[in-house]
């Protein structure tokens, strides 16, 4: 069984990469810089 690496409430998040609205690779600490971020994942159903 593999080992889980879950997050507890306070815990620093770790470092990811995600594509912004005009598909560039956009790295999420650097938005930590200025504060919080809220990352949502919509769905899309086709």
């Amino acid at each position: 069984m593999a080992k889980e690496n879950r997050l507890s409430a306070g815990d620093l998040a770790p470092d990811g990469v995600a594509l912004d609205a005009d598909g560039r690779e956009v790295s999420l600490q650097s938005f930590w810089a200025s504060g919080p971020v809220l990352l949502t994942f919509l769905r899309h159903f086709g």
